[in-house]
């Protein structure tokens, strides 16, 4: 699996910067304010996320003593721990045991792997508390010439055209614009856009993609992106125009989608075809540069 990472690294932790003492303030405001419906570990889950993203903490400050804490949230040290191995794992804290360990606040960006057509909200609930869509906009519009060969239109067809941005942890991480044939998703604009795309196509029009070839550049985002997705202005982003096709064979999305590598880990998974693995490996009984055998025409190589 690669990992896509384009002008971002991981810094090294900060000084802390948040006292203790504060932390253990605000634990005590919360603990009144448990719900009864959801389990306690992952409220106090939800709670450090929600200090992270609103910048009351940041990678390298440390969280009180776990018996401080659990006392000051008023729950046991059992549930606190459960809440913190949760963190862990999804990444927004690292934990060392010993006299002078404890749980320090990491560098958090949520996974995607964009090989996958399983939905982003799907991925990025994989390794975030929360995931939500605000849609800018929606309209029918005349495609350019790229849409139009994409999605393989004629010179009359229109597309829809829909502009939203995706947020892991209520922090924008992706803007997505993407045009939809108005032939094929008859009144999609009549639909709640602000779930997965996908799933509406699946559901609604049984044409949910099941492939997809995707085109990645870096590239500098410009201001009026950049205010959307409340990133730095002049900083790098990385660029995928993806074209997704249906069981059928019909192209049913072209999209050109903003991803911050700055909160997101870009993954890209794959594997070698069966054909492709028998064509790379020599056989044990042939000379190693011996030359392929002959193939007919009508043959299909893996590539």
């Amino acid at each position: 699996m690669s990992t896509l990472n384009f002008g971002e690294t991981d810094p090294a932790p900060s000084t802390p910067t948040v006292p203790l003492a504060c932390v253990l303030s605000l634990a005590r405001e919360r603990r009144a304010r448990w719900h009864p419906a959801s389990p306690v570990h992952l409220q106090i889950a939800e709670w450090v996320c929600s200090l992270v993203t609103s910048g009351n903490l940041t990678a390298g400050d440390k969280l009180p003593p776990e018996r401080q804490l659990a006392e000051a949230l008023a729950v046991s040290r059992m549930t606190l721990r459960q809440a913190l191995e949760g963190l862990q794992t999804a990444g927004w804290l690292t934990r060392t045991r010993g006299r002078h360990g404890g749980a320090v606040i990491a560098n958090h960006r949520s996974d995607v792997d964009i090989s996958n057509l399983v939905g982003l909200r799907t991925q990025l609930l994989q390794s975030a508390m929360t995931a939500s869509s605000r849609l800018i906009s929606a309209t029918v519009q005349v495609p350019d010439d790229a849409t139009r060969a994409a999605l393989r239109l004629g010179p009359d067809d229109t597309v829809f055209d829909v502009i939203r941005v995706r947020f892991a942890d209520d922090v924008a991480v992706v803007l997505e614009r993407s045009f939809f044939p108005t032939a094929l998703f008859a009144d999609l604009l009549d639909l709640d856009l602000t779930g997965s795309m996908y799933s509406i196509m699946r559901r609604h029009y049984a044409l949910g993609p099941v492939s997809a070839t995707q085109e990645l550049t870096a590239i500098i985002i410009d201001p009026a992106d950049a205010a959307v997705l409340d990133a730095a202005p002049g900083s790098p982003i990385l660029s995928i125009a993806r074209t997704s096709i249906a069981g059928n064979g019909t192209p049913v999305e072209f999209s050109r989608d903003l991803f911050r590598s700055d909160t997101l880990r870009v993954t890209v998974s794959g594997r070698v075809s069966s054909a492709t693995d028998s064509l790379s490996e020599p056989s044990q009984t042939s000379p190693p540069h011996s030359p392929p055998p002959n193939r007919s025409a009508g043959s299909t190589l893996a590539g």
